[in-house]
């Protein structure tokens, strides 16, 4: 059910953007041999503040946060610090200062989905995936 998270090159990136996309994929599948080569070369530069706030990975079940954290930790640069959250009013005060909010699932009885719109209702600019709600479509 859970799926791995790959960088992937936009095909026909604006011209405005070279920023690369994040695209789920399932398990065990590999990006098309085209697109690796340009993903290995990406490299991002962010300032100090926002290289020090952390990665929300937020869900109701441990083991399944643990994963995502693991996966997450192979794919984002070194240095990049988790914070696994399984409540919803953790959540609600960690996220204003946090770089991205992960759901790993349903928290506090509250499907993800719910959980993606109140967020990105309360802060706009704060980049918030469900993968469970990736999951399902």
């Amino acid at each position: 059910m859970l799926t791995a998270l790959r960088i992937q090159e936009r095909a026909h990136a604006p011209e405005w953007s070279s920023a690369p996309r994040l695209r789920l994929l399932p398990k065990g599948e590999q990006l098309r041999s085209d697109a690796a080569p340009e993903a290995r070369r990406t490299r991002f530069v962010r300032s100090s503040a926002a290289a020090a706030a952390p990665v929300l990975v937020a869900g109701r079940d441990a083991a399944t946060r643990a994963q995502v954290r693991g996966e997450l930790g192979e794919l984002m640069p070194a240095g990049t610090r988790f914070e696994e959250l399984g409540t919803f009013w953790e959540l609600l005060a960690r996220a204003p200062s946090s770089r991205m909010v992960i759901l790993s699932g349903e928290v506090d009885e509250l499907p993800a989905e719910s959980l993606l719109h109140a967020l990105a209702h309360r802060h706009p600019d704060l980049p918030v995936v469900s993968l469970e709600f990736a999951a399902q479509a």
